[in-house]
């Protein structure tokens, strides 16, 4: 799959790239993905926050920054959406799986957008290029839990045939099909 996607445009006409997060060819480290989380998390909300971490807060620990870094290409991958301001890029959302041990070809997906891009078709454009990259992999089904306030999210994964069920009263599972999105 192409590492790259650029001429993309979100419905307010905004250009945008989506590239691999960690990748060699385009100069991304785990370190500069890091700063780009990090940077991402000041831009969010305490809603969105608290809708993708199930926490306000404004800063992930180094752990948590080391545990979304470490990434393969193929167990665990993920896609990052940028602008380009003053010849810099900018990080504005993030796409990524980690495939589930015990667990026969299912990935755990997550989706992530800087509040003043969503709602433009970033998520929708992140998550597709998630699938085609599980679909390569072998892996038949992303799986997500869902804060059952992220109307957005849960609206995105209906439309990508996600069979959805309450797994419990904290979140929502959401199970999107690769083959068929």
């Amino acid at each position: 799959m192409k590492n790259v996607t650029s001429g993309l445009a979100m419905k307010n006409g905004t250009p945008y790239e989506i590239h691999v997060c960690v990748d060699p060819e385009t100069g991304h480290t785990p370190e500069f993905l890091k700063g780009q989380i990090a940077n991402a998390m000041h831009s969010m909300s305490a809603r969105s926050r608290w809708l993708r971490f199930a926490s306000p807060a404004r800063k992930l620990s180094d752990k948590q920054l080391d545990y979304l870094t470490n990434l393969d290409g193929k167990n665990r991958m993920a896609w990052c959406a940028l602008i380009r301001e003053k010849n810099q890029e900018r990080g504005i959302g993030l796409s990524r799986y980690v495939k589930l041990t015990g667990e026969n070809n299912i990935a755990e997906f997550a989706v992530t957008v800087v509040d003043e891009f969503q709602n433009q078709g970033v998520g929708y454009a992140l998550l597709k290029k998630l699938i085609g990259s599980a679909r390569d992999n072998g892996i038949a089904i992303l799986r997500g839990y869902i804060q059952p306030g992220n109307k957005r999210m849960l609206s995105l994964c209906k439309r990508l045939n996600a069979s959805i069920s309450a797994e419990d009263t904290a979140c929502i599972k959401a199970d999107i099909p690769v083959s068929s999105s």
